[in-house]
C-alpha cells in the first residue's frame, strides 16, 4: 500500500475523529459558555489528557511501532505478539500505579495551576473533577499500545476511528450523566462529563480488540521483564516523552498561565487548539502513523538516500493541506470561532477572543504538521535523545516567553497561542536540520520545487481571505446562523477554487495524485 493511499485512508478515519471532537467541544461550550467552571474542566482534564496525547500519539505507540515492525519482519508474527504480551503487562502495571499517584495528588497540582487568589470556588471544581477523570488516562495509554500493533498489521483506519468512539460516548453519557447532577446544566453537571471521559477512554479501546484478535493476538499476562525488546521499546520511549510532547506540554504551561487572566481565557485556548488541530490531525498525524513503520523496515536496508526522499513526499503531502488550512484560520479565525461555537452561552465576545487565539495559533501549523511526519522517524532509528534536548530548550523558551507576554506586558490569551507556534515552528526547523544530518542528505531535491509551488498556489487564496474578512464580512459576530453559514461557504469556496486552480496552473504534483487517489 503506497503512501499516500496509507494516509488518506488514515486521514479520512481521522477526520471522523476530530469532526467528533468538535462536536464535544461544541457540546461543552454550549452548555457552559466561556466561564471559570469550563476553564476549571478543561484544567482538570488538561493532566490526564497530556499524558494522552505523550502516549497516545506519542513516545509509547512509536517506540513500540519501531521496535515491533523490525521484530516482525526479521523474526516473524509470532515473535511480535509476544513482545506485544509482555508490553501490555507493563503497561498496565504502570498505569495502576499512575492513576493512583494521580488521585491522591490532584489537589496539589490544581494548587499550583490556579493563581493564589481569586478563584477558590474554581480550585475546588477542578481538583474533583480531576480526581474522576485519572482513570481515562489507564484506557487511553492501553488503546494507543493497541493502536501501534494494529498499524504494523497494515491497519490504519479502525485505530484512529476508536477516538471518535471516545467522543461519542463521552458526549452521550456526559449528558445522561451530567442531566442526573444537575438538570439545569450548573457547574456540578461537569462531573458527569468528567466520567463520561472515563467511559469513552474505555470504549476507545474495546472498539479495537475484536480486530486485534482478528490479526493473531491472543491476551495472557507475561511478566518477563528482562526481555531485551521491551527495555528497548522503553529506552526509546522515556527520552519520546519529552520530545514528542513539546506541544502538548507548551499546551500545559499556555493552560497555566491563561488561568491567570480573565474567566475564559482556558475555554478560548481549548477551543481555538481544538481547531487548529483539525487539519494537522487530518494529515500530520495520519502521515506521520504511515510513515513510522515504513521507515522502520528502510533501516534494515541502510538505503538512507530513500528514507531522504521519503520523508520529503510525506511533508509535501502534508503541505499541500496545511497551507490552505493555515490562511484559512488565520485570516477567518473569528468567522470560523463564531459559526460553530457562538451559540447558548458562548457569547461574541468569546468569539471574538477565541478568533485571535486561532490565528495565532495558526501561526505554527505548518511546524506542528511537519514535526508529526518527522518526529517519529527518530523512533525508527532509534536516536530519540537529541530530540528530547532540543525539546527541553523549547520548553524553557516557552516558559520565558508566556511570562514576558502575560506578567510583563499583560497581553491576553492570543499571545499564548502565538509562543506555541513560534516553539513548533523552531522545534520543527531544529528536527529536520538534524534528520538531514543523520540521513546525510535533507531530501531538499525532492521537497522544495513542490512546497514552492504550494506556497505561490496559496497566494490568491490568501488575497480573496484578506478581502473577506476586512471588507464583507464586519460585524460578522452579531449576524444570523445562515448568513454566517452562506457568506462564509461562499468566500470560503471561492478560495478553495482559486488554491486548487493555481495549484493546477502551477502543475503542483500532489493535487494530481490526490485527484487520482481520491477518484479510486
Amino acid at each position: 500500500m503506497s503512501l499516500m493511499r496509507s494516509s488518506m485512508i488514515a486521514s479520512a478515519a481521522t477526520f471522523c475523529c476530530r469532526f467528533t471532537g468538535l462536536v464535544r467541544e461544541l457540546v461543552y461550550t454550549s452548555l457552559f459558555g466561556a466561564t471559570g467552571a469550563l476553564d476549571a474542566f478543561y484544567t482538570a482534564f488538561r493532566i490526564p489528557n497530556t499524558l494522552r496525547d505523550l502516549f497516545a500519539e506519542g513516545a509509547l505507540s512509536q517506540s513500540y511501532t519501531s521496535v515491533a515492525s523490525k521484530t516482525r519482519q526479521q523474526d516473524g508474527e509470532e515473535a511480535a505478539w509476544n513482545l506485544t504480551r509482555k508490553i501490555a503487562t507493563q503497561l498496565t502495571t504502570l498505569m495502576l500505579a499512575i492513576i493512583t499517584i494521580g488521585i491522591l495528588v490532584s489537589g496539589p497540582i490544581m494548587e499550583a495551576m490556579y493563581p493564589a487568589t481569586g478563584k477558590a470556588r474554581d480550585l475546588t471544581l477542578a481538583t474533583g473533577l480531576c480526581q474522576t477523570m485519572w482513570p481515562f488516562i489507564g484506557f487511553a495509554s492501553l488503546s494507543a499500545l493497541v493502536m501501534g500493533a494494529l498499524n504494523i498489521c497494515g491497519s490504519f483506519g479502525l485505530p484512529m476511528l476508536a477516538s471518535a468512539a471516545f467522543n461519542i460516548v463521552s458526549v452521550i453519557f456526559g449528558l445522561a450523566i451530567g442531566y442526573c447532577f444537575d438538570p439545569h446544566f450548573g457547574p456540578m453537571a461537569l462531573y458527569g462529563f468528567a466520567i463520561g471521559v472515563v467511559l469513552g477512554g474505555g470504549a476507545q479501546l474495546a472498539v479495537q480488540l475484536p480486530k486485534l484478535r482478528q490479526a493473531g493476538f491472543r491476551w495472557k499476562p507475561d511478566w518477563n521483564w528482562k526481555d531485551l525488546r521491551c527495555k528497548k521499546i522503553w529506552f526509546l520511549m522515556l527520552p519520546g516523552v519529552v520530545a514528542s510532547g513539546v506541544t502538548q506540554l507548551n499546551v500545559l504551561i499556555n493552560n497555566t498561565f491563561a488561568l491567570q487572566l480573565e474567566s475564559g481565557s482556558v475555554t478560548a485556548l481549548s477551543a481555538a487548539f481544538r481547531l487548529w488541530q483539525l487539519p494537522v490531525g487530518l494529515f500530520g498525524v495520519a502521515t506521520g502513523m504511515v510513515v513510522l513503520p515504513s521507515v522502520s523496515r528502510m533501516i534494515l536496508g541502510e538505503d538512507r538516500k530513500l528514507i531522504s526522499d521519503h520523508i520529503a513526499k510525506a511533508l509535501r503531502f502534508v503541505s499541500f493541506f496545511a497551507v490552505p488550512s493555515t490562511i484559512a484560520l488565520g485570516l477567518l479565525g473569528t468567522e470560523i470561532v463564531s459559526l460553530i461555537f457562538q451559540r447558548g452561552e458562548f457569547t461574541a465576545g468569546a468569539s471574538e477572543l477565541t478568533g485571535n487565539v486561532l490565528a495565532s495559533y495558526a501561526l505554527g501549523l505548518l511546524g506542528y504538521a511537519g514535526i508529526k511526519v518527522v518526529q517519529p522517524v527518530f523512533m525508527a532509528v532509534e536516536k530519540p535523545w537529541a530530540p528530547m534536548i532540543m525539546a527541553v530548550i523549547a520548553l524553557g523558551i516557552s516558559v520565558s516567553l508566556n511570562y514576558y507576554f502575560v506578567n510583563i506586558l499583560h497581553c491576553n490569551a492570543a499571545w499564548l497561542a502565538v509562543t506555541t507556534s513560534i516553539i513548533t515552528t523552531l522545534n520543527f526547523a531544529a528536527y529536520y536540520i538534524y534528520l538531514s544530518r543523520l540521513m546525510g542528505s535533507s531530501g531538499a531535491g525532492t521537497l522544495l520545487p513542490g512546497f514552492i509551488r504550494i506556497i505561490l498556489a496559496g497566494l490568491p487564496m490568501a488575497a480573496i481571505y484578506a478581502i473577506g474578512h476586512y471588507y464583507l464580512f464586519d460585524g460578522f459576530t452579531s449576524w444570523g446562523f445562515w448568513p454566517k453559514l452562506l457568506s462564509l461557504a461562499l468566500v470560503g469556496g471561492i478560495g478553495g477554487i482559486a488554491y486548487l486552480a493555481a495549484a493546477w496552473i502551477l502543475k503542483v504534483p500532489e493535487l494530481n495524485a490526490f485527484r487520482k487517489r481520491f477518484a479510486r
